[in-house]
């Protein structure tokens, strides 16, 4: 049996439309793993900034009970 023969390089316009493929291709999954990140961190971000926002309220609440126990 003969093995499949590797397809001839593309020459030309052929070949950089190609080459300009590949990097849409990548740009567009650089693009997608880029905004991934940043959900991720805007998320940390959020969900950190909620627990700083309770604790403070929680220390408010405190230092107004010992207030109004005077």
């Amino acid at each position: 049996m003969t093995e499949p023969q590797e397809k001839p390089a593309k020459r030309g316009e052929a070949a950089w439309l190609e080459q300009r493929d590949a990097v849409i291709k990548r740009n567009a999954e650089t693009r997608k793993a880029g905004k991934k990140e940043r959900d991720a961190t805007d998320k940390q971000r959020a969900d950190q900034r909620r627990a700083a926002e309770k604790r403070r309220s929680g220390e408010l609440a405190k230092s107004a009970r010992k207030g109004a126990g005077r």
